[in-house]
């Protein structure tokens, strides 16, 4: 395992967009939808499709959101353009990063919740300076494609079986 430095020695932390959902344009579906991120723990912190903001460009897909209030330090990355609530921050790679190891700095980034609590001690101060891992193990890499050719393979000797 690498050296524990600060989370912003590998990610750039940006504060994300700030908006307020209750100022936007909501939308069901259609192109020119923006997803909204907040605090949510849940579904990516999704909270709402919106309409774009002129003159605020979103976020690219790829990177990662870290909720700084709500459901502290919940962390996802993001699959599509996306734009932020308040207190989100948005993380990104100073390296080229694959999909792998960024869900393991998100669950890297998660276990330090204990260390946080709503109107107590917040992780907007203190997130750039969170100790993560210098690298992801390098057996990161790759494991979500092996992971799923086994139960393709198990599934596939399952189904053999039945017949």
């Amino acid at each position: 395992m690498s050296s524990p430095v600060a989370l912003d020695s590998v990610f750039d932390v940006e504060h994300g967009n700030k908006l307020d959902l209750n100022k936007m344009v909501v939308l069901n579906q259609g192109a020119d939808a923006i997803t909204f991120v907040g605090r949510s723990g849940e579904r990516n912190g999704f909270t709402a499709l919106v309409r774009a903001v002129p003159g605020v460009e979103p976020y690219q897909a790829g990177l990662i959101t870290v909720a700084l209030g709500g459901s502290t330090l919940s962390s996802f990355v993001q699959p599509h353009p996306f734009y932020t609530a308040q207190n989100v921050d948005v993380l990104i790679p100073k390296t080229p990063m694959s999909l792998e190891a960024k869900q393991y700095y998100c669950l890297c980034i998660e276990a330090n919740r204990f260390r946080y609590s709503t109107y107590g001690r917040e992780a907007n101060r203190s997130l750039r300076k969170l100790r993560v891992p210098e690298a992801a193990p390098a057996w990161i890499d790759g494991v979500g494609a092996r992971a799923l050719a086994e139960l393709c393979e198990d599934l596939t000797g399952l189904m053999a079986g039945a017949r």
